[in-house]
């Protein structure tokens, strides 16, 4: 308790300084985040988001960036991320490499309304960047699976034998599941720093990995859960729902963040009043509360496969169809009157009745209320104090780009504040405390960090 008290203090002390905004705010003007994260330096390659308040009112609004009469880049606002936020995203568009360090003014226009701000940005003499970046590079090895990038200094060159093994041995369990070779390596990049819940697949798989990661030490799981995402993705389908997609790879994975019986706990759902309805669920599956919508829908998969075999699971599944102008839900319950003969309705009636007869134990529910309550609690810290990294819009640049220009600041830097640090430790510890069952623990650390967050949003008003 002493050491909580102390922290909030240690707040209350500097949220001032630490709050107060980067650019003094311009009337009117977009807001405006800069990459990378934190302080500029002499060097870097910069990239812009300039966040729009509502849709563009015209499909070509877009933004200009200028540095005097230099045009540095010119975006249209379009939807970015899972979230679809609304914005210009400019990818390094402005070269640092020697300016002096000092204040530069860029000029935002929006177009073609006409309207322009200027902002004001500082660069800081390159012999100030903090390590490992100096001399941090990218470095590639390839496994028998894989082709794994990351850059060199972080925890991943220091634990690379043992990521090269496991994601070798994942891939084989991944195989076995799927029944199915793999085709070609698979391209795997550790990340240095937390982006989401640690893992995304796209034309390639991204995985955090770092030794204090705040968002739970699951690297296995999650490299497991997007190989998963990997090979459903080589599969034909004129239509892969999300609700599906994600249900499938915990399924497949055993579990979402960790192994854990999945009936049960999607039992435990409805037990502690959670449950979200099927066709909510299939309609904004990314909007939905994060943790029981990945346990639901795994809990689904496993039951279609218990009641229709997974030979007629796979059958279905790869033959769900675009529906024009409708719904996922229609879309899913019109494959379901195809292969099944039976609505959407009545498969979550069954569904329903299906989970009740599990067996729920009280450690089962408490372990359930805690893990949700903790990356409820990861998610509101990175919406406040560590953004790029919220799953809904993380910055997520292509990595063979930042291969070949050789870029790595990107994803080096992250909030380091003091702040940041005890928060992260106080998360990184009730982690540890849930996957070792020690409830009172871990729930007491879930609480210090939420009243942590509430004194910093009292202290922006």
């Amino acid at each position: 308790m002493r050491k909580i008290l102390l922290t909030l203090l240690l707040v209350i002390f500097t949220a001032c300084n630490f709050l107060a905004p980067i650019h003094p705010p311009v009337a009117q003007a977009l807001n405006v985040i800069t990459h990378p994260d934190g302080p500029l330096y002499v060097g870097d390659k910069v990239s812009f988001e300039v966040l729009s308040p509502a849709k563009p009112t015209a499909s070509g609004q877009a933004v200009r960036i200028s540095l005097g009469d230099k045009i540095l880049g010119e975006e249209k606002i379009q939807s970015f991320g899972l979230g679809e936020r609304y914005q210009a995203t400019f990818y390094w568009i402005w070269d640092t490499q020697g300016l002096d360090a000092g204040t530069y003014t860029l000029t935002f226009s929006l177009l073609p309304d006409g309207f322009q701000w200027d902002e004001k940005f500082t660069i800081l003499p390159a012999a100030d960047v903090p390590p490992p970046e100096p001399d941090a590079r990218w470095e590639s090895v390839d496994t028998v699976c894989c082709t794994i990038h990351y850059i060199s200094g972080t925890d991943a060159e220091k634990d690379l034998e043992t990521l090269k093994a496991m994601v070798d041995a994942q891939a084989v369990d991944v195989e076995s599941r799927f029944g199915a070779k793999l085709n070609g390596k698979i391209p795997i990049t550790y990340m240095p720093r937390v982006l989401g819940h640690g893992g995304f697949t796209s034309d390639e798989i991204y995985v955090s990995y770092l030794h204090q990661n705040y968002a739970g030490n699951a690297t296995q799981q999650v490299t497991h859960h997007e190989m998963v995402h990997w090979f459903d993705g080589q599969q034909k389908s004129d239509l892969r729902l999300s609700m599906l997609q994600e249900g499938l790879a915990v399924y497949l994975s055993d579990g979402h963040f960790k192994k854990e019986p999945i009936l049960p706990r999607a039992a435990a759902v409805i037990d502690l009043g959670r449950y979200i309805p099927l066709d909510q669920l299939a309609n904004s599956f990314y909007f939905s509360q994060h943790e029981i919508s990945y346990i639901e829908a795994a809990a689904l998969i496993s039951y279609l496969v218990t009641t229709y075999g997974r030979d007629e699971f796979n059958t279905f599944y790869s033959d769900i169809h675009s529906v024009p102008g409708a719904l996922p839900a229609v879309e899913l319950d019109s494959a379901l009157k195809i292969h099944f003969k039976i609505s959407l309705a009545q498969l979550e009636k069954d569904f329903i009745a299906f989970l009740r007869k599990q067996t729920v134990d009280d450690s089962t529910r408490t372990d359930l209320r805690l893990t949700i309550a903790f990356y409820d609690t990861v998610r509101r810290y990175q919406r406040e104090l560590d953004p790029s990294a919220y799953f809904l819009y993380a910055w997520l640049p292509n990595v063979s780009e930042m291969l070949q220009r050789g870029i790595v600041a990107d994803l080096l830097r992250r909030p380091k504040s003091i702040i940041n640090q005890q928060i992260e430790t106080m998360l990184v510890s009730a982690d540890t405390k849930l996957r070792a069952g020690n409830y009172v623990a871990a729930e007491a650390d879930i609480r210090a960090v939420n009243v942590m967050l509430d004194l910093i949003q009292y202290w922006k008003k």
